[in-house]
């Protein structure tokens, strides 16, 4: 179990469960799978339910949204939002992760809008969006950018500088011999192991 392992950090934890973990039935240790699952959900909406609140109370926003497979080569799409607390910090929080419906801009586009409206967001207050340089995404007349702008037109688009910058990099390790057998035998390695 992972309090097992959090234990060995916590010395509170450890001495909790020393003290009473595996007691037998009629004894309550809120140890359970259970009783753990719940306080991650209740944690989990807690968390949400506060970032939200600050969403809302610096009013504007910018959209950094992304799509990758998970280990179950599933693809996901994931919404972070940018925003200034009240006393000027810039902050990133993850929203939510919402599985890909397609890769049209169309429907990345209602998939994103439905959240947003979902959590009571105004994609009217959102002023800047930041995705990786796919078409679907980027594209200034039929991408997802494009789209947003059309329902909020004080919108800006600026392209994921970590994406060119991993472009740059891939097209520099393509020039060396050494760097595409390496990368070649990576890929191979994950290919059999992800199987």
């Amino acid at each position: 179990m992972s309090l097992e392992l959090t234990a060995e950090f916590d010395p509170f934890l450890a001495k909790h469960i020393a003290r009473y973990g595996n007691p037998g039935s009629g004894h309550t240790s809120y140890l359970s799978s259970i009783i753990c699952e719940e306080f991650i959900r209740l944690m989990g909406e807690k968390m949400l339910k506060t970032i939200l609140m600050e969403i809302l109370k610096a009013k504007y926003f910018s959209l950094i949204i992304g799509s990758t497979p998970d280990i179950s080569h599933i693809d996901h799409l994931t919404i972070v939002i940018r925003y200034v607390l009240l006393h000027g910090s810039p902050v990133e929080r993850f929203l939510k992760f919402i599985p890909n419906t397609g890769h049209k801009s169309e429907q990345v586009t209602n998939a994103v809008s439905s959240t947003l409206t979902q959590f009571g967001i105004d994609i009217s207050n959102c002023r800047g969006q930041s995705y990786d340089n796919v078409a679907n995404m980027a594209g200034i007349y039929n991408g997802l950018q494009a789209k947003i702008k059309e329902i909020s037109p004080l919108t800006e688009s600026v392209p994921c500088s970590a994406h060119s910058l991993n472009l740059v990099a891939e097209c520099a390790a393509g020039s060396s011999q050494e760097a595409c057998s390496f990368f070649s035998l990576l890929q191979e390695l994950y290919n059999f192991f992800a199987a």
